[in-house]
């Protein structure tokens, strides 16, 4: 199922589908946040601003208005 990365809960494991925004996809991209990427939220602020995701080993914080430009899908948790 499709969600928006804004939409997700702290520790859910993710697969992300597609950046919105092409500007902001050229800059996540050069960051590691490329499609199919599989990862994790690793932190989400109490007033859920910003989000945090773990990419490759480190933490890539992004506004909650960023964060509803990326699609992504649950993935099961084994």
């Amino acid at each position: 199922m499709q969600k928006r990365l804004s939409d997700c809960q702290l520790g859910e494991a993710i697969e992300v589908l597609s950046i919105e925004d092409d500007f902001m996809a050229t800059k996540l991209i050069e960051m590691g946040m490329t499609e199919h990427l599989k990862t994790k939220i690793v932190l989400i602020a109490p007033l859920g601003d910003p989000i945090a995701i773990d990419i490759k080993g480190f933490t890539l914080s992004l506004r909650k208005s960023e964060a509803e430009k990326i699609l992504v899908k649950k993935l099961s948790q084994s």
